[in-house]
């Protein structure tokens, strides 16, 4: 079984690898040579963005929905590209749009297929930190806590929502309301940073920063509180 999971997960990985070789080779080859060109001057890079609309939407969806289906790269610099090339709000929207697709299709494989599905992409000790989810009472609020903390690792999270009680529709509202000040905050820093404001993006990438550490000593210490209130659970049901 462990050897079978292994195999599929190394299949993963190929997949993974020329899937997002394919999708930079399709943006290099449509829009590479202009953008290179343009993106050294921000009124420039703009301008193109802008007599490319559709081009640039297309390519940024796709681009947003591999990084949270196959979760190979952080999220953050594609939410600051965003910003940078489609400004502030439509870039915004823009993210929303490609997590909200690509979480809807990872939480209904995972809820068809269970367990299998998710072992795929990520290792079984990484989801065995997440199974105090599944008895939570408070599952809503524990997932808007988790998916509002920048720093916490989101596309685990979604990949293990589809293995707790929690409804599809209820789990998107909530993690994608959730999210929204983490992608604010990375879209217009990328916005300011464009319009060459580099202190005001400085300081949002600063305050970020800061935010997303203690996010992450947070979801640590909230995860192995969790963890132990289980294992305490579980030993009293065994006794």
């Amino acid at each position: 079984m462990a050897m079978n999971i292994k195999k599929k997960q190394l299949i993963y990985n190929i997949i993974s690898v020329v899937a997002l070789i394919l999708v930079f080779a399709f943006a290099t080859i449509v829009i590479g040579p202009k953008l290179i060109a343009t993106v050294k001057e921000p009124a420039e890079f703009k301008a193109f963005i802008d007599n490319n609309l559709a081009v640039g939407i297309i390519v940024f969806l796709a681009i947003q929905i591999f990084q949270v289906f196959f979760a190979l790269i952080p999220g953050e610099p594609i939410e600051v590209f965003a910003g940078y090339g489609f400004g502030g709000f439509l870039g915004t929207l823009l993210c929303l749009v490609g997590i909200l697709l690509a979480s809807t299709a990872i939480f209904s494989l995972t809820r068809k297929f269970g367990k299998k599905f998710t072992y795929i992409v990520f290792a079984e000790d990484k989801l065995n930190n997440l199974k105090f989810m599944q008895s939570e009472e408070k599952i809503e609020f524990t997932i808007f806590l988790l998916f509002f903390i920048p720093g916490t690792p989101k596309d685990l999270l979604t990949y293990f929502a589809g293995l707790t009680k929690i409804g599809m529709k209820r789990f998107l509202v909530i993690s994608t309301v959730a999210r929204i000040p983490s992608i604010i905050s990375s879209t217009f820093a990328g916005h300011y940073l464009m319009q060459e404001n580099y202190l005001v993006s400085a300081i949002i990438f600063g305050v970020t920063a800061i935010v997303s550490i203690c996010g992450i000593i947070f979801h640590k210490k909230y995860r192995q509180r969790k963890q132990d209130k289980q294992k305490e659970k579980d030993l009293e049901s065994s006794q």
